[in-house]
């Protein structure tokens, strides 16, 4: 049964001070135009600040978080860029931007960190500074806005702050949170994350929205919403920047009528989204509530599908080669601390496994090829489903299987000893194990539930 309460929804927008050759300033009308469509619908907005937009916006974001709920992040240096990859000059900087957010904003007592390009050493000084989340993560995400985060999980996870793309083998201290929520399935099929994406500009730009229709987020967010009946937290963030949302003097990085198109697309997406019981909050509460709920990084189970509408061929969908259009199979995705798995309708084994075990270098997506497997016994009568796995010497590491079937009514009777199983969406029993070395025999009956 789906859980909408389970589906914690943020909303963040870039609110920075820039001085760069596509924007100068703090893009005030942006800001003032997101707030009000945001508002309007109830949708509390997390501004990600730096030191240069506090002083414009301190009256503003005050106001808001008195009457909405607003909060904010903190924008870090770049390390290198601004920072020389010197970990006492970045530690620093943003311990002196912090001292600027806390000043102008007591009520912001939970740090969360925000830029794009990650490091070991921008998790490591985050840790020494008690932050407790980093946004910017980017899910299959290669080269674009310099950012190759390919390897990582989705959704959030708690970070290893000695291998920022990999989660921690306990509790950490800072919770990955990424940069705006993927069209999981078509994301993983295309590798095209920035097409098939909740970004309002990059949806727009490649023919999936218009500000008249928004049904393809509509498809994409029911995907979502659906994974909440076994998962007890579903992240869904959602980013727009506010130098997109203005067209003038200070900025002008898209045409008047994308600014344009993206308010409305915004407009029916929170109409759209508020009408369910949503868990409605913002990103540092969003990081309070990993914390208090997990001791390690929480197992995420994802039973996507096509969300059917395809993008247009133009400049954007053919930058990276193009973007295929499927259409994709239903395809199981998981990940825990210790691996990532892709498992497409009717298949047994992976067709991805990333293992997380042992890896230290941070420029690795972390794939491993998935063993061979047999079926050994394989029986199903109208009360009872029985198999038998077989897999014979592979190296250690771990490993996932799945057996996909109409399971309505069924659950799981009996599993081998060291396996996990859970059937997730009336669609398929999946099996969690651990591969050692030696060959592997893992059973599973599964039963009619009695009545």
């Amino acid at each position: 049964m789906v859980k909408p309460q389970n589906l914690i929804y943020t909303f963040v927008s870039y609110a920075a001070h820039y001085d760069t050759p596509w924007g100068k300033g703090v893009a005030v009308d942006g800001i003032d135009r997101t707030a009000a469509i945001a508002h309007k619908h109830g949708v509390p907005v997390t501004w990600i600040v730096n030191k240069g937009s506090v002083p414009v916006l301190k009256e503003r974001i005050n106001d808001w978080h008195e009457r909405y709920g607003d909060n904010v992040i903190l924008q870090t240096p770049f390390f290198i860029e601004d920072c020389g990859a010197d970990k006492s000059v970045f530690k620093s900087k943003l311990e002196e931007a912090w001292a600027i957010v806390e000043s102008a904003f007591p009520w912001a007592k939970t740090k969360v960190a925000g830029r794009g390009k990650i490091c070991n050493e921008v998790i490591e000084i985050l840790e020494e500074l008690d932050f407790q989340g980093m946004w910017g993560y980017c899910w299959e995400q290669v080269w674009w806005d310099g950012i190759t985060h390919k390897g990582i999980p989705w959704g959030s996870w708690y970070v290893d702050g000695k291998r920022y793309k990999a989660p921690h083998s306990g509790k950490g201290k800072i919770v990955a949170c990424e940069w705006t929520a993927r069209d999981l399935n078509l994301t993983y099929h295309s590798r095209s994350p920035v097409i098939y994406s909740t970004d309002p500009n990059d949806v727009l730009r490649a023919g999936l929205c218009t500000g008249e229709d928004i049904e393809y987020w509509k498809n994409l967010f029911a995907d979502y919403l659906d994974n909440t009946a076994h998962n007890d937290q579903v992240f869904f963030l959602q980013q727009q920047e506010a130098h997109e949302m203005e067209y003038g003097e200070r900025f002008a990085v898209f045409p008047a009528s994308h600014v344009d198109a993206c308010a409305d697309m915004l407009e029916l997406f929170f109409a759209h989204i508020t009408k369910y019981p949503i868990t409605l909050t913002t990103v540092p509460r969003a990081m309070e509530l990993y914390h208090e709920h997990n001791e390690e990084t929480a197992p995420a189970y994802m039973l996507t599908q096509d969300t059917l509408i395809r993008p247009g061929t133009n400049e954007y969908t053919l930058t990276m080669g193009g973007a295929g259009s499927g259409p994709w199979p239903r395809t199981l995705l998981y990940y825990d601390k210790e691996c990532q798995l892709a498992i497409v309708e009717g298949e047994c084994v992976p067709r991805t496994l990333r293992s997380y075990v042992g890896q230290g270098n941070m420029a690795d997506e972390f794939e491993e090829k998935p063993p061979g497997l047999f079926v050994a016994g394989y029986e199903k009568t109208e009360e009872r489903i029985a198999l038998a796995f077989e897999i014979g010497y592979w190296k250690p590491m771990p490993m996932g299987l799945a057996y996909w079937d109409d399971l309505s009514g069924y659950e799981v009777l009996s599993v081998s000893k060291g396996v996990t199983a859970k059937l997730i969406g009336d669609r398929v029993a999946f099996l969690r194990l651990q591969l050692t070395g030696e060959p592997r025999k893992v059973e599973l009956v599964l039963a009619k539930r009695r009545k």
